[in-house]
């Protein structure tokens, strides 16, 4: 099997044994928005995951070559098609489900029944990934994800930084909607007007160390709509890497495995490193604070941040 030969170097990495890499390849992932952020499936499948869902409504461009893992011969192709071959050309034995679609507010359902597994074998989704930009559709997928508690990794692959965390989506646990204060609760997903939301959420997404990563007017115009969100590949893969190692601790703690040496990072706290400082730390969106991890101690130090840089 391919599969045996992908996981062969990974044996002998702490969290990395055979039991281990069973339950990965046995956990049934689903990334709604197959750009940047969507190539986290690269890692997966070369880490042992096999069971693999795309939903996205768009197709590849050329200048998504700069973080996509295709060929030129994917230029013009649903991302989910390009996706799907991309994974099989890894492993041919992988499963590999595609949804041509963009989220919205009328899709409540269907994605209830995509992560029960209603509408295929009736496998549930195990992990989601959420990799789009989009407030109507991070809400929606949020909201859906909470309602089947379902866990949800993210990775604002467009931030200069990697910052990555789950949504746990136990009682009690924060979710999308908790978390930004949109205050939208209890409206169904179609009535909810949209619109005012992408003004909080972006504010929710300015975590400490993100001032001053783009060029004077860049985020201005990407507000306005003028600009394409910037989407550096240096950045994308270093986000890619911490999304798929929170993937590989939340499959270990779904099968009540020890995570030794590491911890799920969970909202509202999401984990940080910036490239241009060097600087790793974790930040509390709820209560706006910063934590600074003490390597030698394993010792966290909490400090309030008001958004100063």
């Amino acid at each position: 099997m391919m599969w045996d030969a992908l996981v062969e170097r990974e044996t002998g990495f702490l969290l990395f044994t055979k039991d281990m890499l069973e339950k990965i390849r046995r956990t049934r992932v689903l990334l709604v928005g197959c750009g940047g952020n969507g190539t986290v499936a690269d890692l997966l499948v070369r880490a042992g995951f096999t069971d693999f869902g795309f939903v996205d409504g768009d197709v590849v461009e050329d200048t998504n070559l700069n973080r996509l893992p295709f060929a030129c011969e994917a230029v013009g192709l649903p991302k989910t098609e390009a996706w799907r071959r991309h994974v099989l050309s890894i492993n041919p034995e992988a499963t590999v489900r595609t949804w041509q679609k963009s989220v919205n507010r009328y899709d409540g359902a269907w994605l209830t029944d995509v992560l029960r597994g209603s509408d295929g074998d009736g496998h549930p989704v195990d992990l989601v990934f959420l990799g789009t930009t989009d407030v109507e559709a991070n809400l929606v997928v949020g909201r859906v994800c909470a309602a089947s508690h379902t866990r949800m990794i993210i990775g604002p692959a467009s931030s200069g930084s990697w910052i990555v965390g789950t949504f746990l989506h136990g009682e009690g646990d924060v979710t999308v909607e908790s978390l930004a204060g949109f205050g939208t609760a209890g409206i169904p997903l179609p009535d909810i007007d949209y619109e005012p939301l992408r003004a909080i959420y972006r504010r929710v997404m300015n975590y400490p160390g993100r001032v001053g990563k783009l060029a004077p007017g860049v985020g201005e115009a990407m507000a306005r709509g003028e600009l394409a969100a910037r989407s550096c590949g240096m950045f994308v893969r270093m986000t890619n890497a911490a999304m798929a190692f929170e993937a590989v601790k939340n499959v270990a703690d779904m099968n009540d495995i020890p995570l030794k040496g590491t911890a799920i990072t969970a909202l509202p706290v999401v984990q940080i490193f910036d490239p241009y400082s060097g600087a790793a730390y974790y930040y509390d969106i709820l209560h706006q604070r910063i934590g600074i991890p003490n390597w030698l101690t394993g010792q966290m130090r909490w400090e309030p941040w008001q958004g100063q840089r």
